[in-house]
């Protein structure tokens, strides 16, 4: 089973810049956007679903944040929200159940002006993670909008005063792989750096003295992490300011 996650910054944006065509041609069992930033009907204007069966959670806010799943097979369940998190109405969550595992999509608030409301909904589905792994294998795919280590980061030391590197939202991140997950880059890449999101400015210069976070996960309960093929950042594919992280498992979907 081969997975992806991506932050798109605007599915319609995106799709101008070719991502129907990626899709269609990729062989991707499954795709978890987050940051659709459109209405299902908007979505459905301009992406191209064919051969997938397609999930999406909007945000009441039009043109903001937003989860969407692309399946080749259909699962077992869809749900829009979790116990912890009843009351989302920003389109951050999508959870399908499969049989013998579920797919979190998962979409963190950033911070900033909002770090209280960050971590009140991180610590929330935190919770649920933890009720889900005592009887369910998991794997979540997220734009976590927190980099983990100084490996995650092109410049540790002033992002340590900015959002998406603070000392507390790093502890909390620790607080997940606590729970039962697994980072699946890190699990086979365990060195060296590693980026998902550019700036415009670094993204335009090359200059990796710009701002560069890795922010974009897939994470994995244990006996499915154990089944790790293979997970890399795909550096190539350049439809957002976002780059896509590929997972694949020895799983039949």
């Amino acid at each position: 089973m081969k997975i992806v996650t991506y932050n798109l910054n605007g599915i319609r944006a995106a799709c101008n810049k070719g991502l129907n065509d990626w899709i269609q041609n990729s062989g991707i069992d499954i795709f978890c956007f987050q940051e659709t930033r459109a209405t299902e009907e908007q979505i459905k204007s301009v992406l191209d679903t064919t051969g997938y069966h397609a999930y999406f959670n909007v945000a009441e806010r039009k043109g903001y944040s937003g989860t969407g799943v692309l399946t080749k097979k259909e699962p077992l369940e869809v749900m829009t929200f979790l116990p912890s998190v009843k009351d989302d109405n920003e389109g951050r969550l999508l959870l399908l159940k499969y049989e013998g595992f579920s797919i979190l999509d998962y979409y963190t608030p950033n911070g900033g002006s909002r770090l209280d409301f960050k971590f009140e909904f991180m610590n929330n589905v935190l919770n649920d993670i933890r009720a889900i792994i005592k009887d369910d294998e998991l794997i979540i795919c997220t734009d976590f909008n927190i980099a983990h280590t100084e490996q995650d980061v092109s410049n540790p030391k002033a992002c340590r005063n900015r959002t998406g590197f603070l000392p507390e939202e790093c502890k909390l991140f620790d607080e997940y792989l606590k729970a039962g997950l697994n980072d699946c880059y890190r699990r086979l890449h365990p060195q060296g750096e590693a980026f998902t999101w550019s700036s415009y400015s670094a993204k335009a210069t090359g200059n990796k003295a710009g701002w560069l976070y890795r922010f974009d996960y897939i994470f994995a309960s244990d006996s499915i992490a154990d089944r790790l093929i293979k997970c890399d950042n795909l550096l190539d594919k350049d439809y957002s300011d976002h780059y896509p992280v590929l997972a694949e498992f020895n799983i039949r979907l």
